[in-house]
Formats: structure tokens, sequence, C-alpha cells
């Protein structure tokens, strides 16, 4: 190569933009057939591998994994929530986990957690929790809810953000759905977990549960809409089960 040309080359090496990596929409990602596929096998894979969800806060377990609860804290920086409602407490480990979190990021918020079982190891009133034992679809847990957020928003009005966690069959959840998706503020979150069950992609043999729930509950109700972008860091259990109030 001449000495020209060779001026020329670096001259344009010189000038040529760096390279960058361009962002790609999750809408793109998740709507692309290879990539998708990647994305369901990793999940599956973690999901199924004996290791995926296997989290401790604070000497208590905690069923969910890291990527889903990073997103949770960003709705909680986002939102600002005065309540949080979940159905589903097990041993209390999410609960107390948004419980210290919203105090450490200064936001005055009150969890109600609903079980029928609970097993917890703390006094969950010491977080400001309020724990209601019984079916989260009676008639009577649903009025001690109701009867928190009135009190709560009464004093302090501001989101309520849901997350639903309990027995996992299409009827049940289908039903939380239409009960509590009630109490969601405009702007604000109604989370339906493990919608992953059921060949999406995991457990194929589980039958219907939290994914059916959630197609039959958007196809009767327009107030929700699924916001992708809180599945941007690509695995979730809650696949398509993150709804944003719209109306």
């Amino acid at each position: 190569m001449s000495k020209s040309r060779r001026f020329l080359q670096r001259l344009v090496n010189f000038v040529r933009p760096t390279p960058q990596f361009l962002p790609i929409q999750v809408e793109q990602i998740l709507h692309n057939a290879q990539s998708l596929d990647v994305i369901e096998k990793f999940n599956d894979f973690y999901y199924t591998s004996g290791t995926g969800g296997d989290l401790n806060w604070r000497g208590t377990p905690m069923i969910k994994n890291p990527c889903d609860i990073w997103m949770i804290i960003e709705l909680f920086q986002k939102l600002r929530p005065s309540v949080i409602i979940e159905t589903g407490t097990h041993k209390g480990g999410s609960a107390s986990f948004y419980a210290d979190i919203l105090k450490a990021l200064e936001i005055k918020t009150d969890v109600i957690t609903i079980d029928i079982n609970p097993k917890w190891n703390f006094e969950p009133t010491t977080k400001n929790i309020h724990s209601v034992v019984g079916y989260s679809i009676d008639a009577d847990s649903v009025s001690v809810v109701d009867r928190i957020v009135r009190d709560v928003l009464g004093s302090r009005p501001g989101h309520v953000l849901v997350m639903l966690d309990s027995e996992h069959s299409e009827a049940n959840v289908f039903a939380e759905l239409n009960i509590y998706s009630k109490f969601v503020t405009l702007g604000s979150y109604l989370i339906v977990e493990d919608t992953n069950v059921n060949g999406h992609p995991s457990l194929p043999s589980h039958g219907a549960g939290p994914w059916e729930a959630t197609e039959k509950f958007l196809e009767q109700n327009s107030d929700f809409q699924r916001d992708s972008e809180c599945q941007r860091f690509l695995l979730t259990y809650n696949p398509g089960g993150w709804l944003k109030r719209v109306r």
C-alpha cells in the first residue's frame, strides 16, 4: 500500500465514528422468534435448575428472582406507593424485603399481605406490615384489605400497587384479578406472578394457571395493558404478567 493510501486510510479511521451498541427495544426482542427462543430456554433452565428464586432476606427465604425484584424496586421509586397489596405471604420474606427497601428509600408505605397460613419469624407490625389471615378471595379478607386501604389513602393519598402470588390455579388467579384490580390506581401496576408455568415456558404439566387467567382478564378488561418494559432484564417469572392501569 502506498504512503498516500495509508494516510487516507488512517484519516478515514480517525474521522469514522466509534461503533456504538444500538439499543434494541424490548418489544423487538420479545417479538423475534430466535431471540425469544433463547430467552425462554434460559428462563426455563433458571426456573427449573433448583437454584432459581432461592433468595434470602435477613434470614427469611424469598422465592423470587433477582431481575424481578430489581424491577419491583424500580416501580417503588417511580410510583412511591402509599399501599402495597400482596397475596401469598408464605414466610414473609418478600413482604419484609418490600418494607425494608421502602424504608431505605424514605417512602412511607403500608404493606398488606394475605395468606391462610402465614409463617412469620418476626412480628410484622414492627415493619408496618398488615398480615391478613385468610384466603385472598374470601369476602372477609377482601373486606379487611378494603378497610386498611381506605384508612391509609384517607390520610396519605397515593398509588396502590398489587402483586398476586398465592394459589396458582387459573380459577383462583382470575378471581384475584377481578377483585384486586379494583384497588390499583391509575398509572400503577397489577403484577401477576408465575405466569411462566404451564409451558410459558416452564412446567408444561402444571395445568392452566396465572398465564391463562391473565389472558382471560385482559380480554374482558381494557383498563389494563401489558407493559413489556418491565421485562427488559429478560429474566422474569412473570412474562406478560406486568399489567399497568391505563384508564
